[in-house]
């Protein structure tokens, strides 16, 4: 039995549990939502305003502390009979609701009814192109720009003024009056007033919110200008940097002003959209200098990368491009309007942007690669800017029909591109490759003309003296030390066969690898000469019929020295510097240099060695040596010291001229006669 009762216990407190368990949901309840009540208080302005042109009458009105007046609008009293004033529309500028062209002051109102109980609220007001204040109630509660001024005011962002500062317990009436200023010198082409809509009024914590909202979707609005702005000079800081390390290819620095202006412009449109900065004016100049910038960096590249000459038509283009950013300052003093200047400095761009169109078809159609690669790319960049400034102008001279087309952004979820950034990168992404493709070709090219180099050097080695060219009685002593791989300058020692010795000391001018190949000229007939005889008169008019209509424009120096066994010295000289002998210069008659006129005189002295004398050969590289550091950078080595020195191992001259600055080929030999009889 109590077994059975323990058994009835259990079962009826787990069907209580049971009923609760079951029992629990059905008692919560989930929270409900009232749409119609529970939502903060906005409403949208956007509707019919009240619209008269013109300025408010002023009227007095008693400042209670020292009983002065001050003055008030008339057409911002709440109390105001406004209904003869006609409608506007709030999203639309005045200038297309019946008052065209119109500059100077004009007026809204509206009323905004707050029903009671209501806490602070805030008016937003969508972006007025134009200065302007708010007046509630007839109190002035916030201004945008000055009231009146020449300088536009270009706020493209919702701004917020107080509506009331506090709850009522009544529903109220609340008149808001807005007093418009517009500069005659936007009147033309953009209209007074408020241009789109999103006005809107509230509670003032939801008024904050949205006017936050629309800033941040006018910021994402451009960011593919703020975007490309850090690209575009990223690219082109470091294709500057390439123009440092190889000046000598100017279409490096014209690829990067043409970069760096164009990152300058999005920067510049970016400040003027999101900031409102800098002022219209300034803007206007700083657009246009920049506009300038780019077309003249355009033309220079295209002319040096396609080996175009812009000729006398293409220099009055540039200047025209220099000159066009002037126009725009025109307007400010009111000597012409707007859009005149902007005509004008568009006209003055057109013939070098043409100029560029003409030469990349010339180029295309001729078979031209980098032609074919750059000619779509850059008609569709600078046709863009052509077609779009065209659009801006006929706007401006009041063609308002004229849409701007291409400004509407492309969509690129989950953004927006504007049309003129997606072609400023197509037009970076060619002229990208195509620095690739070019620079693979100097590359190339440099590679062969190094082997081309390292195979004149080997030559050039060979073409000097050796072992097999030392002639018993001489100590003779070389060193040779280009400025490049290969140089200009050349030395030969040759047995005359009869215990003599032939010294030619020669310099070409110019370096690398053209200066080389005149040297192996040069060497190739002083040996052929030297087999049928050494004297230094004879020798030099053979090399100087060899070099003659081969020095293209340069020259080359020669001295050539003939010592007999005996120690005769006969010296012969075409404008090389004259040797040393024992520490003093020879006073060699010096002559032209090879290849310049036919038949040329050269005279010989004669000098009788003694045993141990030194004679002393050096080319210009020596004397010309320039000091490039402190205290006296840009001093020359000199004849002075050179002379000085000339007593001392080739090794110790070479030395001290290459320590000074090395400049030109360095060529140093020393010529020790010991004294042998003649056989």
């Amino acid at each position: 039995m109590r077994f059975g009762s323990s058994l009835r216990r259990l079962a009826a407190l787990a069907a209580a549990i049971l009923a609760c368990a079951t029992a629990l949901p059905a008692q919560s309840h989930a929270q409900s939502f009232d749409l119609s009540r529970d939502r903060k208080p906005l409403v949208s302005l956007d509707g019919q305003w009240r619209f008269h042109p013109g300025d408010s009458p002023q009227t007095p009105t008693p400042i209670p502390n020292n009983q002065q007046t001050s003055a008030a609008f008339l057409w911002a009293e709440p109390g105001f009979d406004d209904s003869a004033w006609p409608l506007l529309a709030s999203d639309h500028p005045w200038s297309a609701q019946g008052y065209p062209n119109m500059s100077g002051y004009g007026w809204y109102r509206f009323t905004v009814e707050i029903p009671a109980g209501e806490g602070p609220t805030s008016l937003m007001l969508a972006p007025i192109v134009t200065s302007f204040q708010v007046f509630v109630d007839g109190k002035l509660v916030g201004q945008s720009g000055q009231m009146p001024t020449t300088v536009p005011n270009t706020r493209f962002s919702p701004q917020v003024f107080p509506l009331t500062s506090s709850a009522s317990n009544a529903d109220r009436s609340v008149q808001v009056a807005i007093r418009v200023w517009h500069s005659p010198i936007w009147a033309g082409y953009v209209g007074g007033g408020p241009f789109q809509g999103g006005n809107e009024a509230g509670d003032q914590a939801s008024v904050g919110i949205d006017a936050s909202h629309e800033q941040l979707a006018r910021n994402v609005r451009f960011v593919d200008y703020y975007c490309y702005s850090i690209a575009a000079a990223l690219v082109g800081l470091a294709i500057l940097c390439l123009f440092f390390f190889r000046p000598a290819e100017r279409e490096y620095l014209w690829f990067a002003l043409i970069l760096l202006s164009q990152a300058a412009d999005s920067a510049l449109n970016v400040a003027k959209e999101v900031y409102a900065f800098p002022p219209v004016p300034i803007f206007d100049l700083f657009d246009g200098s920049l506009a300038a910038l780019n077309i003249f960096a355009a033309f220079c590249f295209f002319a040096k990368v396609l080996n175009a000459r812009a000729g006398k038509m293409g220099r009055v283009f540039l200047v025209l491009v220099v000159l066009s950013p002037i126009p725009n300052l025109l307007y400010w003093p009111g000597w012409t309007s707007a859009g005149a200047g902007a005509i004008v400095q568009l006209l003055m761009l057109l013939p070098a942007a043409f100029w560029i169109f003409v030469l990349l078809g010339k180029r295309a159609l001729a078979g031209n690669l980098d032609a074919r690669l750059l000619l779509i790319p850059t008609l569709l960049d600078l046709g863009f800017y052509v077609a779009d400034n065209t659009a801006i102008v006929l706007g401006q001279l009041g063609w308002t029909s004229v849409p701007r087309i291409l400004d509407v952004p492309v969509s690129i979820p989950p953004f927006t591109m504007h049309p003129g950034v997606l072609l400023h990168l197509v037009f970076l992404l060619a002229m990208l490759v195509f620095l690739i493709l070019r620079f693979t070709r100097a590359r190339r090219r440099e590679v062969r003309l190094a082997g081309e180099l390292e195979a004149a050097r080997q030559i050039q080695q060979v073409l000097l003296p050796d072992q097999q060219d030392q002639c018993p009685g001489f100590k003779v002593e070389s060193i040779y030390q280009p400025a490049e791989r290969v140089g200009g300058d050349f030395f030969q020692q040759i047995g005359d066969g009869h215990g003599g010795l032939l010294i030619v000391v020669g310099d070409v001018s110019g370096k690398g690898l053209p200066a080389a190949m005149l040297v192996s000229v040069l060497v190739g007939g002083l040996r052929a000469e030297a087999a049928h005889g050494t004297d230094p008169a004879t020798i030099l008019r053979s090399l100087n019929d060899r070099m003659i209509g081969r020095a293209h424009g340069g020259f080359t120096t020669c001295l050539a020295a003939h010592i007999t066994a005996g120690g005769l010295l006969t010296v012969a000289n075409a404008g090389h510097l004259p040797p040393y002998l024992n520490g003093e210069e020879l006073p060699v008659p010096g002559s032209l240099p090879l290849g310049i006129i036919a038949n040329p005189d050269y005279e010989c002295i004669t000098v009788q060695l003694k045993s141990g004398d030194q004679l002393t050969f050096v080319s210009d590289g020596v004397v010309e040596a320039k000091a490039k550091l402190l205290p006296r950078p840009g001093e020359l080595f000199g004849f002075e010291l050179t002379r000085a020195l000339s007593v001392f191992p080739v090794q110790r001259i070479a030395d001290a001229a290459s320590g000074f600055g090395q400049n030109d080929d360095i060529t140093v030999v020393t010529v020790e006669y010991s004294g042998r009889s003649s056989s």
